[in-house]
């Protein structure tokens, strides 16, 4: 049976292209007809300001800890965390979950978050959780220096005054900030067994 060269290069029609919006890939992963789920390349922002905190993780022999997985867990820039029992909280940001998880390599890390607020007569504090080898997990909360609410709060008067300045997280120029963590030996960083993270 012979064919003409008309119906052997015949394509299969292909939907027609619509005139838009054009809505980035991350947007079609397998379960994003979850509408309350945040995905990377929506175009909203999260209010506040927006910095970035620089640190390193330093081992015993202060050299930096590599192989550490981190997570941040903070307030948005109201003073709201984004829970179960928030979600109708009229400080919500639903732009902001305030949640992020890195495994850092070579002990160093770098945060771009937006600055907490004060939380329920607590000083704007981000929590880090970190795993390493050797131990089940270590729990911190980490402050801002230049906070004046410092001086009231409660997990900063629970521990002596010189052990403090650890927790702090320094301003080194507008919008950017540093931090050190210690998990062992001289000037090692508090940490708290009984935060949850």
């Amino acid at each position: 049976m012979t064919h003409s060269n008309k119906e052997i290069n015949r394509l299969t029609p292909t939907n027609e292209d619509t005139v838009g919006p054009y809505y980035p890939p991350s947007l079609c992963e397998n379960n994003s007809m979850d509408m309350t789920s945040i995905r990377s390349g929506i175009v909203f922002k999260p209010l506040g300001e927006k910095i970035t905190i620089k640190g390193c993780v330093k081992d015993i022999d202060g050299k930096l800890s590599n192989g550490c997985l981190l997570e941040f867990w903070q307030p948005n820039s109201q003073g709201v965390y984004y829970r179960a029992d928030t979600e109708s909280h009229e400080m919500v940001d639903p732009w902001f979950t305030g949640y992020t998880r890195h495994r850092t390599k070579d002990g160093n890390f770098s945060l771009t978050t937006i600055k907490p607020g004060t939380a329920d007569g607590r000083a704007p504090n981000i929590t880090v959780t970190i795993f390493s080898d050797g131990i089940m997990r270590v729990v911190t909360q980490l402050f801002f220096a230049d906070e004046k609410s410092n001086r009231d709060d409660p997990l900063l008067l629970s521990i002596p005054e010189e052990l403090r300045e650890r927790l702090m997280i320094n301003k080194i120029s507008d919008h950017k900030y540093e931090i050190e963590i210690i998990m062992a030996g001289k000037n090692e960083t508090p940490f708290f067994d009984d935060l949850l993270s």
